[in-house]
């Protein structure tokens, strides 16, 4: 039984039922793949797996690397873009759908907090502010790696022919 079938109908799932349970990646050679044909050194894949996997690479190193410090407008558009291409794909069950949503709201979340708690200005941390420390960088790999399954997954429904993406000239990461 994988994450995607623990949660039946009984409730609604919440991102602390995800964050609970252990989960193992159950496509990594599929984003394996993604990754060595499909994201370039630099810059915007021309192949929509290949860019929503870089973009979700680029989530991952900010808040592990970061903090979510450096959090802008190109990580914002990552975080609708991967939440907007997956959901708007009829291969995913509403349930699928929720999660995707679920995660990638949750990592925007944390974003946003991020900002509010450091002082750009000042060059500094904002200890005046109330934030929860928890919800500024979410740095465990089970919540991004259930985003790469399901890319993986979109991948494997589009194995035949992968689909073009065109590159956004207003994302400078």
């Amino acid at each position: 039984m994988s994450i995607f079938d623990v949660f039946s109908k009984k409730r609604k799932i919440t991102i602390d039922d995800l964050k609970k349970e252990y989960y193992k990646p159950m496509y990594k050679s599929q984003c394996i793949f993604i990754w060595k044909n499909y994201v370039t050194e630099s810059g915007q894949s021309e192949v929509l797996q290949g860019e929503l996997l870089r973009q979700l690479e680029k989530l991952r190193y900010e808040a592990r690397d970061n903090g979510n410090f450096n959090w802008d407008k190109d990580f914002e558009y990552f975080c609708t873009n991967i939440k907007d291409t997956l959901c708007s794909q009829s291969i995913y069950s509403k349930s699928d759908k929720e999660k995707i949503t679920l995660i990638m709201e949750y990592f925007r979340e944390c974003g946003k907090n991020s900002i509010s708690f450091y002082d750009e200005e000042n060059d500094e941390i904002n200890m005046d502010e109330q934030v929860c420390f928890e919800k500024l960088a979410y740095t465990e790999d089970d919540l991004y790696d259930i985003i790469a399954d399901y890319i993986a997954i979109f991948h494997i429904k589009n194995k035949e022919q992968p689909v073009p993406c065109k590159i956004n000239p207003d994302i400078r990461r």
